[in-house]
C-alpha cells in the first residue's frame, strides 16, 4: 500500500507543476476582459476541493502497517 501512496504523492506533485504552469500561461497569454480570471478561480477551487477530498479519504482509511497521516 505504501507504494501506491508514493506514486498517489508522485502525480499529484506533477499535477500541482502542471496546473501551476497552466494557470501562469493562462493568465499571461488568455484574453483580456474574457472569463480568464474566473476560468482561473473556478480551476483552483475544484482541483483543491478534488485534493482535499482525497486526502481525507486517505486520512481516514485503515491502513494495515500503522500507517499515520
Amino acid at each position: 500500500m505504501l507504494i501506491l501512496l508514493v506514486v498517489y504523492f508522485l502525480l499529484l506533485t506533477a499535477f500541482i507543476v502542471f496546473s501551476v504552469a497552466a494557470l501562469y500561461h493562462l493568465n499571461r497569454f488568455g484574453y483580456v476582459g474574457d472569463l480568464t480570471r474566473s476560468v482561473m478561480a473556478i480551476y483552483i477551487v475544484l482541483s483543491v476541493i478534488v485534493i482535499m477530498i482525497t486526502l481525507i479519504l486517505i486520512a481516514t482509511r485503515s491502513w494495515p502497517a500503522g500507517f499515520n497521516l
